[in-house]
């Protein structure tokens, strides 16, 4: 059985925050069929988030436990700062203890002036630094995000069960979070729950699939192999090689080559642009990827396990930044 742990987390924007407009260091492009950016963006979070972090944590007072933009040979987290095992900062955006950082963000923000909603997930051992993450959470969003600083204020905060129900675990003021929680579990398996039935997949946010070592192009359809290979790889990279049996290398062979007789049935995906800006490299990033909805044939039915894996973990490239969030449904 693998943990992590789930926040769902309502905030507002102050009334401060909320006459100010989104900042210029990020951009994003929906469709027009979809609703407005708000000031509040999964790939602005994940850079405040970590400066909150670096802020309550790092004596240094700069991140030394990753190692700089292009330098070769790449030395660990541990090698470069003898503080990376037990820092929340080199435990969440260094990964420590992981072969990728064990944390994924979420926004659903249309900035309606409903409570958006923020999704933070923690996977392996990373579960126990909640307590830091949401108190630096909380002190990133009242600090303000972007160059105008809007600042959000946290309404309510729900811990997610692994049957996707939310339980309240205290208002806006964090000193009720309880200080015991314990993690959710799930376990990746080739059982057989579902008789073969059509499987949807929906791309919540921008996601950014690899094949060959590249980018999935535009346009180039989202097979059902690829994406199971994705869960896999997602999985490996927070659990390690031998958390699953599926990891094997003679069965996940076996799952991939089953995977690629599953027929895509629709395709109603289309790429939204996201631009971000890097202060750690003085650049640009860029963080499309696909969004919308995918069905696939009956033999999907079968893989549901690892697709459940999918929705807890997300998939593709930049998690940590929002991309990959997916949610699956019988047809």
């Amino acid at each position: 059985m693998h943990p992590y742990l789930r926040f769902h987390i309502l905030v507002k924007p102050t009334e401060e925050g909320s006459r100010r407009r989104p900042g210029r260091h990020l951009e994003v492009l929906y469709p027009p069929s979809e609703p407005g950016p708000s000031a509040l963006t999964s790939p602005r979070l994940r850079r405040v988030l970590g400066k909150a972090l670096l802020d309550a944590f790092c004596p240094f007072g700069a991140p030394r436990c990753e190692t700089p933009p292009r330098a070769a040979p790449r030395a660990t987290p541990a090698e470069l700062c003898h503080l990376a095992d037990t820092c929340p900062y080199g435990v969440l955006y260094a990964g420590s203890r992981s072969r990728r950082p064990p944390f994924a963000l979420y926004v659903a923000a249309d900035g309606s002036g409903a409570p958006d909603l923020v999704e933070v997930s923690l996977y392996g051992p990373a579960w126990r630094a909640y307590p830091w993450l949401l108190a630096a959470l909380e002190r990133a969003l009242g600090t303000g995000l972007g160059k105008e600083r809007q600042r959000w204020r946290i309404e309510r905060i729900f811990k997610v069960t692994a049957d996707g129900r939310r339980r309240k675990l205290c208002g806006g003021d964090l000193a009720a979070l309880p200080s015991d929680l314990g993690p959710e579990h799930f376990r990746l398996t080739a059982d057989r729950y579902l008789p073969p039935q059509p499987m949807a997949v929906e791309l919540l946010s921008p996601t950014r699939l690899v094949r060959d070592g590249r980018l999935l192009p535009r346009g180039m359809p989202v097979t059902f192999d690829l994406l199971i290979a994705r869960i896999l790889d997602r999985f490996r990279g927070l659990y390690g090689d031998g958390s699953s049996e599926l990891l094997r290398p003679s069965v996940r062979a076996e799952i991939e080559e089953a995977a690629s007789r599953v027929p895509l049935l629709r395709d109603e995906t289309r790429w939204i642009e996201v631009r971000d800006y890097s202060a750690r490299t003085g650049s640009e990033l860029l963080l499309g990827g696909l969004y919308g909805r995918l069905l696939y044939g009956e033999p999907a039915a079968r893989f549901l396990p690892v697709l459940r894996a999918g929705e807890v973990l997300h998939l593709g490239k930049n998690p940590a930044s929002g991309c990959g969030r997916m949610r699956i449904g019988l047809q």
